[in-house]
């Protein structure tokens, strides 16, 4: 056999060796990413804003299980002027592909909204009704109980009922846009509710590197005297996932 004959019949048998590795290697279990923004000014204004999430999947089939954090935080002329801070965890068990349940528990803390902490509790369905890719389509509904201090002082306990849903769509496999919503109800002051919106655009800049837009809405119909009913936030930064 004449040598080129001989390497391109190596070549091939080494493919064909790793792509059957590959097929056997087990599906990967973790998954983690984190994103940080940062705004800062100097001269005639001195404004600082930072902002960053991170979210950790455990997948141990049928289960799910994440934790996830979010803040934000600015100032201007050295006053703190926005402060958002949010850690959740939550399971989720497959009962079928188009069916799972889930059990959730959450706190924030926004004293510019006029909440100094506030606890959640939830368990509840999702149904995905488009399964990816390229697109993913899921709507949940549960119930379950808050705790929350104002920033006056004034400490409530009441029960919840929550709607969510998610859209993503892949343009290839790392390129997406995602928008979701929920709602949470009060059952014990109906005209306290609240509501929010996540949009998000992100695209690869190497491997584990990607650029994220984000853009964050959230809304609180009954808020404490002196308080805005709503806040926005936009945020563009780097994201990192492995």
């Amino acid at each position: 056999m004449r040598i080129p004959s001989l390497i391109l019949a190596l070549a091939a048998l080494g493919a064909t060796t790793v792509s059957a590795i590959a097929a056997d290697a087990p599906p990967k279990t973790t998954h983690a990413v984190a994103d940080l923004g940062y705004v800062g000014t100097a001269g005639n204004s001195q404004i600082q804003t930072l902002s960053g999430s991170e979210k950790l999947e455990l997948l141990l089939r049928p289960w799910k299980l994440t934790q996830d954090g979010a803040a934000v935080w600015g100032s201007d002329d050295g006053t703190e002027n926005a402060g958002r801070y949010l850690f959740g965890l939550r399971g989720d068990r497959e009962v079928n592909s188009r069916l799972s349940v889930y059990a959730l528990g959450s706190w924030r803390r926004n004293t510019f909204a006029g909440i100094t902490r506030q606890f959640d509790e939830g368990a509840g369905l999702a149904y995905h009704a488009l399964i990816p890719k390229p697109q993913q389509l899921d709507f949940e509904a549960g119930a379950g109980f808050a705790q929350r201090r104002s920033t006056s002082g004034l400490d409530e306990n009441f029960g919840t009922g929550r709607l969510a849903a998610l859209y993503r769509y892949y343009f290839q496999e790392k390129t997406y846009f995602e928008t979701g919503g929920r709602y949470l109800h009060n059952f014990k002051h109906s005209t306290d509710y609240e509501w929010g919106t996540r949009t998000t655009l992100v695209a690869p800049l190497a491997n584990h590197l990607a650029v994220k837009l984000a853009h964050d809405y959230s809304f609180r119909n009954t808020p404490p005297a002196g308080f805005k009913q709503w806040d926005s936030t936009f945020a563009a930064g780097v994201q990192l996932n492995w």
